[in-house]
């Protein structure tokens, strides 16, 4: 009985094993029959973007930082003690105004001396130059008198430079942005006392990047905004364009804008608007079509249904387009889509 019943085990199992390999091998004749009837693609499809001319009107815009239009570190350039201080924090002053008042009591005497010892020396020299001229004094008593008119003329002036430097005076009109003496301090040459800055107008600096710098020119008419002068506008105009970029690419532009009422403070961050050269019909193409890099762009062109790979050169990026500058003419068909299969000269299929 249990030979009966293993007999038939294995026949089960022959009867399976055969019905596998046969399965195997009906689905291996279907596979080589679907591979013969597969073809190999001699088109590819892609979708194409037609070139061209739209009106443009461009306008740059930059954040900049606002710079005064003079700026000076106010210093005594003689020693003495601080009798008045007529300036303080904030304050506007006039060009020519006194700030600081320095003691001049010695330095007036020693300018005292010093004109007097200058008349003596003026009019000796003047009755000396009568007795040459009479053949009554030699010339060498004459040369004595005139080194001595000479140096007791330099005196004077000194003196006279020292009392009028007890006067330290506003170099220009502006503002007071720091006062670091009072009344009873005594100070040095070249001790700072104040800081006086300039804002009637003032300088907006920004940093165009190079593929903008050659969009704009000096002269031209620039708008100026602030996040916290809401509803406010200034214009100003391009004064230089520097001539060496930095690491990024970018360069120094400098723009003045005449400061009605002082609004813009030395510092502040605004928002520069520039209307650029690229205004009217501008020769446009998707940005997807480009093939390599900014540097060396590409794109493939369609031409009697073949792909060809065509050099260009571009210009500006405007929204999702790109500028065409040279390489392809209004109404060419550039491929936006199945880049991947191409080279030049692929055949290609047009598809929406």
């Amino acid at each position: 009985m249990k030979s009966r019943k293993k007999i038939t085990t294995l026949i089960i199992a022959f009867l399976i094993f055969i019905a596998s390999v046969g399965l195997l091998l009906n689905n291996r004749s279907k596979f080589q029959a679907k591979a013969k009837k597969n073809v190999i693609l001699t088109t590819f499809p892609v979708n194409v973007a037609r070139v061209a001319f739209e009106e443009i009107n461009l306008t740059l815009e930059y954040t900049g930082n606002v710079l005064p239009n003079a700026e000076v570190s106010i210093a005594s350039e003689v020693s003495g003690k601080v009798v008045a201080v007529n300036a303080n924090l904030g304050d506007f002053v006039s060009k020519g105004a006194v700030l600081i008042k320095l003691d001049d009591e010695m330095k007036l005497a020693n300018l005292q001396t010093a004109e007097a010892n200058y008349q003596k020396a003026k009019r000796d020299l003047e009755r000396y130059e009568k007795l040459y001229a009479e053949k009554s004094v030699p010339e060498s008593q004459l040369d004595q008198f005139k080194f001595l008119y000479e140096t007791a003329e330099a005196q004077y002036k000194i003196a006279k430079k020292q009392v009028e430097d007890t006067k330290i005076q506003a170099p220009f009109s502006g503002f007071v942005t720091s006062k670091s003496v009072e009344v009873g301090a005594v100070v040095s040459p070249g001790t700072p006392l104040m800081n006086l800055v300039d804002i009637s107008t003032v300088k907006v600096r920004i940093q165009v990047p190079e593929k903008d710098i050659m969009k704009i020119k000096k002269g031209d008419m620039v708008e100026i905004t602030s996040d916290i002068l809401p509803g406010e506008k200034m214009f100003g105009t391009i004064q230089s364009i520097g001539y060496k970029a930095d690491e990024g690419k970018t360069y120094p532009v400098e723009i003045f804008v005449r400061n009605m009422n002082n609004l813009l403070k030395a510092g502040m961050f605004v928002r520069v608007k520039i209307p650029s050269a690229i205004r009217g019909r501008t020769l446009l193409m998707p940005r997807e079509a480009l093939v390599g890099s900014y540097q060396e762009p590409k794109v493939y062109v369609v031409e009697n249904n073949v792909a060809k790979l065509r050099p260009i050169v571009i210009g500006s990026e405007i929204g999702k387009k790109l500028e065409i500058l040279q390489g392809l003419r209004e109404g060419e068909l550039v491929v936006v889509e199945g880049l991947i299969n191409l080279k030049d000269g692929t055949p290609v299929r047009i598809v929406e």
